[in-house]
């Protein structure tokens, strides 16, 4: 079975999108300089259409076709543009930023409960200079509390800015969120 195939059929009952990250939209007025956004493996699309609610020129990445069909129709529904792209973000080689749709990178790209670290290393390759990125993963505390997600998608403490090398951090935090343990960062591409 694919990863397009197990995350169809994680999806297959959903008619909605999830809700946008509130890790994200608590961050809106970084946001108010970005006309560009990628979210990477963003599935339904919760998060990349309250980015294209901001009037962002956003374009959500998913492995899962099912997923992307719930964004459109949403966007559809709301009035929004949302950009979708078909990738699976952990073959290697990693797709490329024209790849996921753009001719020169993004101002602000989202990445939220989604760990492959090869990807998270190559952040800065999808930003324009002085983009963002909003990256939002579970850490190994998680499992104090939680049985999911397991180790092999956790990060370790203070893992995640090191990850994320080629840029500079603007914000980072770890600790418990409602009822998961995080790691969120917020990073800029140098220039």
């Amino acid at each position: 079975m694919t990863a397009a195939d197990r995350w169809d059929a994680k999806y297959a009952e959903w008619h909605e999108p999830g809700s946008p990250s509130e890790f994200v939209t608590g961050h809106a007025e970084l946001l108010a300089e970005c006309s560009t956004a990628v979210d990477l493996a963003g599935g339904t699309g919760g998060t990349a259409l309250w980015l294209a609610s901001l009037g962002i020129d956003t374009t959500l990445v998913d492995v899962s076709p099912r997923a992307l069909e719930i964004a459109r129709g949403a966007a559809d529904e709301r009035g929004f543009r949302l950009r979708t792209v078909r990738a699976d973000l952990e073959a290697e080689p990693l797709p490329t930023v024209r790849e996921l749709g753009s001719e020169q990178g993004w101002h602000a790209a989202v990445c939220s409960n989604f760990l492959h670290r090869p990807l998270l290393n190559s952040l800065d390759q999808l930003l324009v200079r002085g983009g963002l990125a909003f990256v939002q993963i579970a850490t190994v505390n998680n499992l104090l509390v939680n049985a999911r997600p397991s180790r092999s998608y956790l990060v370790e403490q203070g893992e995640l800015p090191d990850l994320c090398s080629g840029l500079e951090t603007v914000s980072f935090e770890e600790g418990w969120f409602a009822t998961r343990h995080e790691a969120r960062l917020v990073a800029r591409r140098p220039g």
